[in-house]
């Protein structure tokens, strides 16, 4: 079988990256069988001229070719269609196929998008969201940080500076990409549990996941802070690009991902911190104090939150106005703030909705966050919803870490108040359509909820 030249790897990239193709099982023999073939060259230090070439691009079809599964694996767990299933199944293997082939690539540091592949294996677990499958993410994450690690010394050896540039570049933009994935999967991993410990996790020792959630976030926050800090190399260096190519990965919304991502894994730590004290586990670092962790979990907050509100801007200088998806996790996140920081000062330059310029985190800022998220609004299907849910804190049922809530905000100068507002906004619940999840989340809190409105 004959290598695909560089010019056919750029096309294909090109390809998937409009979406133009899929990724399925005709392209991901083609990067197994080229893989294999590279694996035949002799190992000198650099590659070969004619591989010198196709490495980055090989390693730019990974990645694409990987996030085109990942983006068809739809939930299979409310599907019983069997075509349907064999189908997400089939995308499954697509990535794992991938992934492997990555695995086997010479030069990987010269193909260093490649590590997207062992990001969308990861992804792809999360999205099973059962506890097997947020494990062994965990492990595809961990496998990914190592690699790139290995990949850091590259630079540090090549004698040649524009060749250390590039190279750094690429290891920034790709390390971007995987931390960004990795805060998030464990802020999933602490979602799942306190929004669904009554339905799956009932009888199992609370002390036990609560002290696992708040390591996990912990390294969460901590991988954020390392993308956010690449973020800004990369700003202060080339700057971000408008459209991903060959030559570049990071685009102007590079900022305001991880610092979402980031700030929601910090306001996780926040909400157990109250619970970690209680276990008398120590407070972090040289903190003498559980107060003084929040304190600085408070401005490790603030940091990440101000990553959010850099404006998203083009090449030409030009301001873009974030997706629908960012706005909605931008009022998510003040929501999670004011409900942990009470009377919390947090400005916002941006304009989407009204309350945005009630800076102070206080009752009102909250229920009129808390009506524009309840809203109802066409969605892009022409169908008639509710715009958003409030996952993590906005669907607690774990009752540890409702009580660590209300701790947590008589500890920041507030009211308990927490069971109030989870009853008074029961709408937000993320599992709300499910059979018997409100007599649930009623038995928990110890009082009757609102299934309506409020207001």
């Amino acid at each position: 079988m004959t290598m695909m030249s560089a010019e056919r790897l750029r096309t294909l990239c090109h390809a998937l990256r409009a979406g133009e193709i899929d990724c399925d099982d005709d392209l991901v023999r083609s990067i197994e069988a080229d893989v294999e073939e590279y694996g035949r060259e002799e190992r000198t230090q650099l590659p070969p001229r004619h591989l010198a070439a196709r490495l980055p691009l090989m390693g730019w079809l990974i990645y694409e070719a990987t996030w085109s599964a990942l983006t068809q694996i739809s939930d299979g767990r409310r599907e019983d269609d069997a075509e349907v299933l064999a189908a997400i199944k089939a995308r499954y293997e697509l990535i794992a196929r991938t992934k492997n082939a990555a695995l086997m690539l010479p030069w990987p540091e010269h193909a260093s998008r490649a590590l997207g592949a062992l990001r969308a294996q990861a992804l792809a677990e999360s999205k099973r969201d059962t506890e097997d499958g947020y494990l062994r993410a965990q492990m595809e994450h961990q496998q990914a940080r190592n690699r790139h690690g290995e990949y850091m010394t590259y630079p540090r050896r090549s004698p040649d500076a524009v060749d250390r540039t590039e190279f750094s570049l690429a290891l920034d933009e790709i390390l971007l990409q995987l931390n960004l994935a990795e805060a998030g999967t464990a802020c999933r991993v602490a979602e799942r549990v306190i929004g669904h410990w009554a339905e799956e996790y009932g009888s199992a020792d609370q002390t036990e996941y609560a002290q696992r959630m708040f390591d996990q976030l912990t390294n969460g926050v901590d991988v954020g802070e390392q993308a956010l800090a690449a973020a800004d190399r990369i700003a202060n260096g080339p700057g971000f690009a408008d459209e991903v190519s060959e030559t570049r990965l990071a685009l102007p919304t590079s900022f305001i991902n991880p610092g979402i991502m980031t700030a929601r894994a910090v306001l996780l730590m926040l909400a157990l911190s109250a619970n970690m004290d209680e276990l008398g586990r120590l407070p972090l670092g040289n903190d003498e104090s559980w107060d003084d962790t929040r304190r600085r979990l408070c401005e490790r907050f603030k940091n990440a939150y101000d990553y959010v509100e850099r404006p998203i801007v083009n090449s030409k200088g030009e301001r873009i106005e974030p997706r629908d998806t960012l706005k909605l996790a931008i009022v998510q996140t003040r929501l999670s703030a004011a409900l942990l920081m009470p009377g919390l000062r947090l400005p916002s330059s941006w304009t989407f909705a009204p309350f945005l310029a009630h800076e102070l985190l206080d009752d009102e800022a909250v229920e009129a966050m808390c009506a524009w998220m309840t809203e109802r609004v066409t969605d892009a299907r022409g169908r008639r919803k509710q715009r958003s849910v409030h996952r993590g804190i906005g669907s607690a049922v774990m009752p540890s870490f409702i009580d660590s809530v209300e701790a947590c905000r008589v500890a920041m100068g507030g009211s308990a108040g927490f069971r109030d507002w989870r009853a008074r906004w029961y709408m937000l619940d993320a599992y709300a359509h499910e059979n018997g999840r409100a007599e649930r989340v009623s038995a928990v809190l110890g009082i009757p909820l609102t299934r309506q409105r409020p207001i």
